[in-house]
C-alpha cells in the first residue's frame, strides 16, 4: 500500500505545476487497481472544466508520465472534473473549498447535542484537525476525525 501512496505523491508532484500553467488546478490523483490499473486525475478551474480541458491535461500528463516512467504497470489514464458535488476526503480538499457550501455527515457520538448528524454550511476555516462550518450566523467547529463523509453542496 505504501508503494501506491509513493507513486501517487510522485505523480502529484510531477503534474501540479504543469497543470497550473494551463490555468487549472490538480485536485486529486487516484491510482488503483480495478481489474486493470487506473490513474484518475481530477482537475478544476474557476470557469468550470470542459471536455477540451480534460483532453489537454490528458495529453500533457501522458507525455510527462511517459518521460518520467513513474508507473511500473500498464494503466489507463482518465482526466475529469470532480463535479459540482465533489467529495471532500482530506484536509487539502477542505482548504481548496474555503468559502463554499458543503454537507458534512458526522460519525456517531460527534456533537451529540445535535439531533441531525448531517450539517450544511459554508466552510470558513480548516486547520490540521478541525473544520469550521458557518451555519447562518453560528460557527460550528468539527473535528476532522469525526466527519464520516463530506461533499460540496452548492445552491443550484
Amino acid at each position: 500500500m505504501r508503494e501506491l501512496e509513493a507513486i501517487t505523491e510522485k505523480i502529484e508532484a510531477l503534474l501540479t505545476e504543469p497543470i497550473a500553467g494551463l490555468g487549472m488546478r490538480l485536485l486529486e490523483v487516484q491510482y488503483k487497481q480495478e481489474g486493470r490499473w487506473m490513474l484518475r486525475l481530477f482537475i478544476e478551474k474557476e470557469q468550470g472544466i470542459s471536455l477540451e480541458d480534460c483532453g489537454t491535461v490528458s495529453e500533457l500528463a501522458g507525455r510527462l508520465l511517459d518521460v518520467e516512467d513513474i508507473i511500473p504497470q500498464a494503466y489507463t489514464l482518465e482526466v475529469s472534473s470532480p463535479g459540482l458535488f465533489r467529495p471532500l476526503r482530506d484536509v487539502r480538499h477542505y482548504q481548496q473549498s474555503l468559502g463554499r457550501l458543503a454537507r458534512l455527515n458526522l460519525k456517531p457520538g460527534v456533537l451529540p447535542e445535535l439531533k441531525d448528524r448531517s450539517l450544511r454550511g459554508v466552510i470558513e476555516a480548516v486547520d490540521g484537525e478541525t473544520v469550521t462550518l458557518r451555519q447562518n450566523e453560528a460557527l460550528v467547529h468539527l473535528p476532522l476525525a469525526g466527519i464520516k463523509s463530506a461533499k460540496l453542496d452548492p445552491d443550484l
